[in-house]
């Protein structure tokens, strides 16, 4: 996606690498090896850039700013190392991941303490309703990855899909983008804020799980297939399987046949199939609601930045 409509707060992003960068273990602890590791992978920044973009917008102090946009950051990347771990993923962003470099215990211990990190970040806006919205939201992340992996993938459905990806991207997404209109003491734009964030995030992760399917893995970071290979059906494959219920390799999958030429077979009908563009039309209608969104947010530059933003996901 095109991240130039990120332009208006490049520097104010620098602020809050310096304050993701700002933990107290010593430069020469395991957990500070492992921090660095992952920063130093760099990625979209694009829940902080959201945040900045509301925040600004809606003249948000800068200091409980910052820490906001700081915390929503950290807690991305502490669900990246749980993801990975559980997914036992040896490669994020091209490089190796944090559980392919230390061992289990010490991954799970890093992500707790960027949880904890984030926590504090967030104290640091002294907002209640912050704090109590960004609670909220990681036990809803928590939650959805439980609940995937107790119920497993091969019959997943339509709700099912949907109700994951708000659970474990969309909610994220969406208190980066609400945050700012609760510091500024908005309740309206938080409601709006809010639709914004879901949809964006309803959009980001059915393009990235298409992506999957149509992507270069030197662009994306990670294997093209991987989804698929885990078990794991995103949209495309979803669309596919239902329009293709009879076919029996999509009968193998779903009774648990993961043989290796199956997947294959199923990953190139997949991505050769209509089930692509369908996701697509998906996408586009997740994005027309965030734009709708912005419509009483006041004009300008910041605004104009969020409809170019939400619009470049597909």
């Amino acid at each position: 996606m095109d991240l130039s409509t990120i332009e208006l707060v490049r520097e104010d992003l620098k602020t809050v690498e310096g304050r993701m960068r700002n933990f107290s273990f010593p430069a020469s602890s395991p957990v500070a090896d492992s921090l660095e590791h992952l920063l130093a992978a760099g990625g979209k920044r694009l829940r902080p850039a959201l945040a900045l973009l509301f925040g600004r917008m809606l003249r948000v102090a800068q200091e409980p700013l910052f820490a906001f946009s700081a915390s929503v950051e950290i807690i991305h990347t502490a669900t990246l190392i749980h993801d990975d771990l559980v997914d036992h993923s040896a490669i994020r962003r091209g490089i190796p991941t944090v559980n392919a470099k230390w061992p289990a215990g010490m991954t799970v211990l890093v992500g707790d303490f960027l949880f904890a990190w984030a926590a504090q970040l967030v104290a640091a806006t002294g907002s209640t309703p912050v704090v109590e919205k960004f609670a909220a939201t990681l036990a809803t992340i928590v939650d959805g990855e439980i609940r995937q992996i107790s119920a497993g993938d091969a019959c997943c459905g339509l709700d099912e899909y949907e109700s994951r990806i708000q659970s474990k991207t969309a909610a994220l997404f969406e208190v980066s983008c609400t945050g700012p209109a609760l510091l500024a003491g908005d309740t309206g734009a938080a409601e709006r804020s809010s639709e914004y964030g879901r949809s964006f995030g309803m959009a980001f992760q059915i393009a990235d799980d298409i992506l999957d399917f149509i992507g270069d893995s030197v662009n994306t970071g990670k294997p093209s297939g991987q989804d698929l290979a885990q078990g794991l059906l995103t949209l495309p494959a979803i669309l596919y399987f239902q329009a293709h219920s009879g076919d029996p390799d999509v009968s193998a999958f779903r009774a648990g046949d993961r043989e290796p030429g199956l997947r294959a077979r199923l990953f190139d009908a997949i991505r050769s199939s209509d089930a692509i563009d369908h996701s697509r039309d998906s996408a586009r209608r997740y994005i027309g609601r965030a734009v709708e969104s912005l419509a009483s947010f006041p004009k300008g530059g910041h605004r104009d930045a969020l409809e170019d933003l939400v619009k470049s996901i597909v």
